[in-house]
């Protein structure tokens, strides 16, 4: 493989320079792998392939490639790394999941999801049977009561050919789409993930818009097909679960990639953090990402038509996580990575406003944190916190396992890989029984 690392285009470079397909067996482990993690941690992330067109190059547009951990029995039994093979077309790069005893590789914007085994093989399985599968999300959200997937989708073709619209779609615990609802928009705004609640469902209609022709001619800017657009009202809409009915609601202008989560507070009041950006894919900045993201909170009246915002840490942070089994519900916990240098993880304790940093370290760099429950806890926060870390130094990567409770300690323990996991999107822990 060329060496991208020379690349002017700073996707290409360093941790983000792409791998090839490997297999390790009996990993090396600093510490002690707790005897109750038996699973798969499986992340997804672009890598891209040769020829790449390197002025133009962007990882949202990388070929996805899955990275699996096998842990079982307090032992690290393999490392794979394995190209997303999709027979629908663009292989999805973005998020890896499991719902109704299938393992979904998924992106959003118009390819379907792809099915993989926990070998990491993956398959030729059309998924959701009987419907449009090119509609789907990155970013389902998981409610846990009903073991349904409920998210916001839109195919960039639509778009194209002038449908200014989303669907929102419901996958039952059969692995069945169950609602399929066609929801107008006010243009084709990027919608990267949603937000439930007992009763709503939010969709983030915001000012970044697919817009392809804006930037031709221009000597600055990112060739990237969205553009942000300062005279968009951004809005949110709560969907009823029940009646399908959608109240729009202003908010304030900005844009999210990632919600931490939403619930309906004692007064009735949809409450939603998330990570907030000011402005990007700025029409005048040749890269897509502006200021940093803060931690931020909208309290929305759906009664009165209104929402408030909280700044809650001035710090950038982004790809937050939860406690699997609480998205739409009251959370007190959110595990976040550091968007500034990544060298730090937060625990944040959004009930009382305190958060505890685990520092990885001059010249490592951390990944999304994933919280995994303890069997038959008794908290929140009983469970361990693991992610992927890059080392600078050694040009490794490793797989570390936090304990929640001691979020600032030493690592309970460290799975040494034998190469680098590149940076990318999002992962899950998958147990395995």
């Amino acid at each position: 493989m060329r060496n991208l690392r020379k690349s002017e285009n700073v996707f290409l470079k360093g941790n983000w320079y792409p791998v090839e397909e490997s297999a390790s067996e009996n990993l090396d482990v600093i510490g002690e792998i707790p005897k109750e993690l038996n699973g798969l941690f499986l992340r997804n992330g672009p890598n891209p392939k040769e020829p790449i067109d390197h002025k133009n190059y962007h990882p949202f547009f990388g070929d996805g490639m899955i990275h699996g951990l096998k842990i079982q029995d307090g032992k690290a039994l393999w490392y794979k790394n394995k190209y997303v093979l999709s027979p629908f077309g663009f292989g999805p790069n973005t998020h890896v999941l499991k719902h109704a005893e299938k393992i979904y590789a998924l992106v959003e914007g118009g390819s379907s999801p792809v099915i993989l085994d926990s070998d990491l093989n993956f398959t030729d399985e059309v998924p959701f049977p009987g419907t449009d599968t090119k509609r789907f999300t990155a970013h389902p959200k998981f409610d846990a009561s009903k073991n349904e997937l409920h998210s916001i989708n839109y195919d960039f073709s639509e778009y194209i050919a002038g449908a200014n619209q989303v669907h929102y779609r419901v996958v039952n615990n059969l692995g069945e789409i169950s609602t399929d609802l066609p929801i107008e928009l006010q243009s084709s705004p990027m919608i990267h993930d949603c937000a439930i609640t007992k009763n709503y469902v939010l969709i983030f209609d915001l000012p970044v818009t697919f817009n392809t022709g804006r930037r031709e001619g221009q000597e600055n800017g990112s060739d990237y097909p969205v553009i942000w657009d300062d005279n968009y009202q951004p809005r949110v809409g709560i969907l009823n679960r029940n009646s399908f009915e959608v109240n729009w609601i202003d908010v304030p202008k900005c844009f999210l990639f990632h919600v931490v989560n939403s619930y309906e507070d004692d007064t009735g009041k949809v409450i939603l953090d998330f990570c907030r950006y000011e402005k990007l894919f700025d029409f005048n900045n040749p890269l897509p990402f502006g200021k940093k993201p803060y931690l931020t909170r909208w309290e929305i009246d759906v009664s009165k038509g209104t929402c408030s915002e909280k700044i809650l840490d001035d710090r950038p942070m982004e790809f937050a996580r939860i406690h699997p089994k609480l998205e739409g519900k009251k959370h007190q916990f959110g595990y976040v990575l550091n968007d500034g240098q990544l060298n730090n993880l937060f625990k944040y304790d959004f009930l009382n406003d305190t958060n505890e940093v685990h520092d990885l370290g001059d010249l490592r760099k951390g990944a999304e944190p994933v919280f995994i429950p303890k069997m038959n806890a008794a908290s929140e926060d009983e469970g361990f916190v693991v992610a992927f870390v890059y080392d600078q130094e050694k040009d490794k990567s490793e797989f570390i396992i936090l304990d929640a409770e001691n979020f600032s300690g030493t690592p309970l323990a460290r799975v040494l890989l034998p190469s680098r996991v590149p940076f990318g999107f999002h992962g899950s822990w998958i147990g395995l029984d």
